[in-house]
């Protein structure tokens, strides 16, 4: 009952999306679009458990434009400052996130961060090392700026979309309560439905 749900609900976004689109060449990725922020232990178990395996092992990147917007509930007041929900640690890792994915492509940043938010201490040494991924400049981005500075973007990006927590995750650059909530809890099952219907190509390992 779900999956019909689910089926029918993105049938009727992929209609919207689609009418929005200039006409031309159609890709064949289906934008992702993850909201969240690096303390959450919500947004931690879904990227390690759910967003990591289905990008990396099961080899989904290619089929989609991923963005992470390392910002979750956050707040930037007047003045710019930020206050995370989880305190300064807590902006203190968004910044090092926003620096991952401003120096380095998708599927390097998507390991980098995967393999930190296994814990909630910088563990980026050790993650680099471990993929051999040189972070020389991601360490210069967060030792040079201020972390309101950096988290800036990320901030305004956050700000066009209404969601009551994270992870939100948008599909097909349209965020939907009911489907993010689908993707929360299977990503993987969801995702590669969203696909066929988009495209009708069945991806690879899809249930």
């Amino acid at each position: 009952m779900r999956t019909i749900a689910f089926v029918c609900l993105l049938m009727g976004l992929v209609g919207v999306a689609t009418a929005r689109r200039h006409s031309g060449p159609q890709t064949d990725r289906l934008p992702v679009t993850l909201y969240y922020e690096a303390l959450c232990p919500y947004c931690m178990e879904f990227v390690t458990t759910q967003l990591s395996p289905s990008m990396v092992r099961l080899d989904r990147l290619p089929y989609t434009n991923l963005k992470l917007i390392p910002y979750g509930n956050a707040k930037t007041d007047d003045a710019g400052k930020v206050a995370c929900q989880h305190g300064v640690q807590e902006c203190e890792l968004n910044a090092w996130h926003a620096c991952i994915l401003e120096h380095n492509s998708i599927a390097e940043s998507l390991k980098l961060i995967a393999c930190m938010m296994r814990g909630k201490k910088n563990r980026l040494d050790k993650c680099s090392d471990r993929y051999q991924i040189d972070v020389a400049e991601v360490k210069n981005c967060k030792a040079t700026r201020q972390v309101d500075d950096i988290l800036q973007k990320y901030g305004e990006e956050t700000s066009k979309v209404s969601f009551l927590g994270v992870p939100a995750i948008a599909l097909d650059n349209i965020y939907d309560a009911n489907l993010s909530a689908n993707l929360t809890e299977d990503f993987d099952h969801f995702f590669c439905a969203a696909y066929q219907i988009k495209f009708q190509k069945k991806l690879n390992d899809c249930e």
